[in-house]
């Protein structure tokens, strides 16, 4: 007995060898694997159960949520044992949240949002009134007196001329213009939300560029290629004959005109014309721009998106280049003048608008983004993690656990 036992035992031994690492041989993992499958079939009849009702979608939630949780927080959680051997974990969910995820339920309410949205509205709307205000006050006071030498009173000796494009009109233009063009793709798109990131961002734009505009003729004080003759509207040349001015090439005018229009013209430098024109045709050209793509990927090889999108740049240029036929700036004030009107118009449409160069040109910004409660955020590979859950609905033992590896009970 004893030598056929020994005998039976080493047979058994060379069959199902125990390695150095411990893994057992096939008997072993036969019995283990029917085990597994036993515990599988009965897991994934419960979990078809639970799945045909609401039950079952609360509990696939939280199965989702127990996969991305880290086994800390699982023991801390708490795991409770059911009759056939398996463990479950009890976790608090809350309905409310789009995502379930274990924690405290916040109290979102709508009221808040829509009176933050409605006080928001508020401070914009007076900031444009403030910006405004300040603009027209900036309008009447004297600019800087800058001195003129003999050499270059040639630059403000021209003719007198009426405006090509008088002010009135521009000031007309520069707010109906954006406001038409809002107007008809809203009618073709009926997207509030874009009219209303439109409106807010070209009345933004205007706003912003006047502050700038009026500043530096105030402080600049440059003449206008007209200066001599609104000084002396005969055109003869009076000197105060009290200057103490050591330089002798520096001309102390005596001027004989209106001072009002003596003081307009001391506002040479930049073009408010220009600066304006920019400003709202600029603004023009990067909504339509976006709208049609014609900067991004999307508009590349097609001609027409672009011409279009230039259009109201080319008018902007038109008025910018009337000043200087009427000889009331010279070139490097429009030039100023227009640099400071794109560059109002485009931050002021960044504001509202994503990069028109991006691919989501001419898509208005999430002005109050919606908050989400989630209070345990994954650190990295949630979408990776997510298709891995997708893939292992078909095998609820194996699922995705601490960052997204896929484990098994087994090990």
């Amino acid at each position: 007995m004893p030598d056929s036992y020994t005998a039976d035992l080493r047979s058994r031994r060379r069959e199902n060898p125990i390695d150095r690492n411990g893994n057992i041989g096939s008997i072993a993992k036969e019995q283990a694997t029917s085990t597994r499958q036993k515990l599988t079939t009965d897991y994934s009849q419960r979990a078809n159960e639970m799945a045909s009702g609401k039950e079952g979608q609360e509990y696939k939630s939280s199965r989702r949520t127990l996969s991305e949780s880290s086994a800390e927080d699982v023991g801390r959680t708490g795991s409770k044992s059911n009759g056939d051997g398996m463990w479950r974990n009890e976790l608090s969910l809350n309905p409310n949240s789009s995502s379930t995820q274990p924690g405290h339920p916040e109290d979102h309410s709508p009221g808040s949002g829509s009176s933050n949205r409605r006080l928001s509205d508020a401070v914009d709307v007076v900031l444009r009134v403030l910006l405004v205000i300040v603009f027209a006050k900036l309008e009447t006071m004297t600019a800087f007196k800058r001195e003129i030498h003999e050499e270059e009173l040639w630059l403000y000796k021209n003719p007198r001329r009426p405006d090509i494009v008088k002010g009135g009109e521009l000031l007309f233009w520069v707010i109906v213009a954006p406001f038409l063009v809002t107007v008809v793709f809203y009618l073709f798109t009926k997207d509030r939300r874009d009219f209303r990131a439109a409106s807010w961002a070209w009345t933004l734009a205007l706003c912003m560029n006047g502050l700038p505009t009026s500043m530096l003729k105030i402080t600049v004080g440059r003449p206008r290629p007209d200066y001599f003759y609104r000084c002396f509207p005969d055109g003869v040349m009076v000197l105060n004959t009290t200057s103490s001015s050591l330089d002798s090439s520096i001309l102390d005018f005596n001027c004989t005109g209106l001072p009002g229009d003596i003081n307009e013209g001391r506002k040479s430098f930049p073009s408010g014309h220009s600066s304006f024109a920019f400003a709202s045709f600029g603004f023009i050209a990067y909504y339509v721009g976006a709208k049609l793509h014609a900067f991004d990927i999307r508009g590349r090889g097609h001609s027409w998106r672009l011409c279009i999108a230039v259009i109201p740049l080319v008018i902007a240029l038109l008025v910018a280049v009337s000043r200087t036929c009427d000889y009331h700036h010279h070139w490097q004030d429009v030039t100023i003048g227009g640099l400071i009107g794109l560059f109002a118009g485009y931050i002021s449409y960044r504001q509202y608008y994503p990069s028109i160069f991006g691919p989501d040109a001419g898509t208005p910004l999430v002005r109050w983004p919606r908050k989400e409660v989630n209070q345990y955020q994954r650190l990295a590979g949630n979408d990776e993690n997510e298709s891995r859950d997708e893939r292992a609905e078909g095998d609820v033992v194996r699922r995705p656990l601490i960052g997204g590896k896929e484990q098994s009970k087994w090990y």
